[in-house]
């Protein structure tokens, strides 16, 4: 089985926007839009809510596309940031946040390594 996980630790299984598309379930990016508008007061139209995976050459969503997180590991040959040693850095604060699933991800991966 390939496991997807983000730069930043995200596991795209769990991903709303990842199964929504993989699902090609238009409901769901309904939902998703209204959860943006709602949350972040972002309008963005529900067929622009797409992703085929952080880690791949696929679709993204927008914000995930220019991701600083994403784009340096990227750039330094990282599959996650587990392999940096700047871990967590300050490119990172917004998503790694007291109890954040998504380092605690990158700590154990860390560990593996």
């Amino acid at each position: 089985m390939n496991v997807l996980i983000a730069p930043c630790g995200i596991d795209c299984a769990t991903c709303s926007v990842y199964i929504a598309t993989q699902n090609n379930d238009t409901a769901a990016r309904i939902k998703l839009a209204e959860q943006f508008k709602a949350n972040h007061d972002k309008d963005i139209d529900p067929e622009t809510i797409v992703c085929d995976g952080c880690p791949g050459e696929g679709r993204h969503l927008g914000f995930c596309s220019v991701c600083q997180i994403r784009t340096c590991a990227f750039d330094r040959g990282f599959q996650t940031c587990a392999e940096c040693l700047d871990l967590p850095c300050a490119k990172g604060q917004f998503i790694w946040q007291k109890n954040s699933l998504s380092l605690k991800t990158l700590e154990e991966l860390k560990k593996q390594s």
